[in-house]
């Protein structure tokens, strides 16, 4: 999870899971995330999604950020890949919902 200035409104801070690494490719199809032509296994997700994304594939400086509400959340599946010169931290503690705290976040329940 990362927390970075939002790229459409760089004022906002927003937080996110990170999906997608420099040069990787991510697609949405069937309900799941595809990172280079694999299923990713996402227990922390809330519902699969329901859209379709063509795939994208992650320039250097990029990342693939997305919420775990996957139909709700204002992500990269909708603005585009994250420049990393946005990120502004890694998160550490996820406080809500109150029955999914967890601290701290470790790379395996922060990213994929």
């Amino acid at each position: 999870m990362v927390v970075f200035k939002f790229p459409e409104e760089p004022e906002r801070d927003f937080i996110k899971r990170v999906i997608g690494l420099p040069g990787e490719t991510v697609a949405v199809h069937g309900g799941k995330v595809w990172i280079n032509g694999k299923a990713l296994v996402e227990p922390y997700e809330l519902q699969p999604p329901a859209y379709t994304m063509p795939p994208i594939k992650l320039g250097p400086n990029q990342l693939f950020v997305m919420g775990d509400n996957r139909n709700d959340s204002d992500d990269s599946h909708i603005w585009g890949p994250l420049p990393m010169k946005n990120i502004i931290g890694r998160a550490i503690v996820r406080y809500w919902p109150p029955d999914r705290v967890l601290l701290p976040l470790t790379p395996t329940t922060a990213v994929r």
